[in-house]
C-alpha cells in the first residue's frame, strides 16, 4: 500500500468520526456561536480575531505550554532573547524557516547555533527553535509540515522547544487542519500539544521523557 493511499484512508477515517460528532458540535455552537471559523476560511491569510489567538493561548497554557503574544518580529526576538538568557544554553538548533532564521540573527548568545542539524547533533542541543505552519485554537496544538520546514526533530529532541508562529496561521478546529492536509497531502505532519508527556502503567505522568520538557510559543499578532 502506498504512503498516499494509507494517508487518504487515515484521513477518511478521521472525517467519518468528525461527521459522527457533528450533532454535538451543533449543540456546542448554540452556546458558543463565535467559537469556530468556517471551514472554507481555512487557508485565508487574514489576521485572526483576538478571541482565536486568546483561545489558542489559554488552551496551550492549560497543558503546560508558555505563550507570549507580540506585535512584530522585533518584539518576538526580544521574547526569545529573554528565554535564552534565562536558560543559558550551550548549543541551540534552529530550523530553516525564514521567520526563524530572521529571528536568530537578532539574538545575542554565546551558544553554538546549528541550523538544520543532523539527528546525532540534536541530542546535544539544549534548545530547538522552529516555526509552525498552523496552530489549532481549540486544543492549543502546533502543526508542523515536513515539506515546509526542516523542523521535525528540531522540535522533538532538545529539552526546550521554542516555536514562532504568526496569528494568521491559527485555525479554530482540527477539522480545518484536516481539510488543509487532505488538499496538500503532505507526507508528514507533526502535532504538538504542550511539553512531552509519558504515562507508565500506573498512569504516573512524566514530563520530557520522550520529547521537550518545556514548550514556549511566541505568537506574532501583527496589527
Amino acid at each position: 500500500m502506498s504512503n498516499v493511499t494509507a494517508r487518504e484512508q487515515i484521513l477518511s477515517a478521521i472525517r467519518r468520526n468528525l461527521d459522527a460528532s457533528k450533532p454535538l458540535d451543533a449543540i456546542r455552537s448554540e452556546h458558543h456561536p463565535h467559537s469556530h471559523s468556517e471551514t472554507n476560511e481555512a487557508s485565508a491569510p487574514a489576521a485572526q480575531p483576538a478571541s482565536l489567538v486568546n483561545a489558542f493561548s489559554e488552551n496551550l497554557m492549560s497543558v503546560g505550554g508558555r505563550v507570549s503574544i507580540v506585535a512584530d518580529i522585533k518584539k518576538a526576538a526580544a521574547e526569545v532573547q529573554s528565554i535564552v538568557d534565562d536558560l543559558n544554553p550551550l548549543r541551540m538548533a534552529i530550523s530553516d524557516a525564514p521567520l526563524v532564521v530572521d529571528l536568530a540573527r537578532r539574538i545575542k548568545t554565546d551558544a553554538v547555533l546549528l541550523q538544520t542539524a543532523p539527528a546525532k547533533d540534536l541530542f546535544d542541543c539544549n534548545i530547538g527553535i522552529t516555526s509552525a505552519q498552523w496552530a489549532i485554537a481549540e486544543t492549543g496544538t502546533l502543526v508542523l509540515e515536513s515539506e515546509k520546514e526542516f523542523a521535525r526533530l528540531t522540535s522533538l529532541v532538545p529539552d526546550v522547544h521554542i516555536c514562532i508562529i504568526k496569528a494568521a496561521q491559527i485555525r479554530a478546529t482540527m477539522a480545518e487542519i484536516l481539510e488543509i492536509a487532505a488538499r496538500d497531502l503532505n507526507p508528514t505532519m507533526t502535532f504538538i500539544t504542550g511539553p512531552s508527556r509519558t504515562s507508565d502503567i500506573e498512569l504516573t505522568v512524566a514530563i520530557g521523557v520522550h520529547g521537550p520538557r518545556e514548550l514556549y510559543v511566541v505568537v506574532i499578532d501583527e496589527p
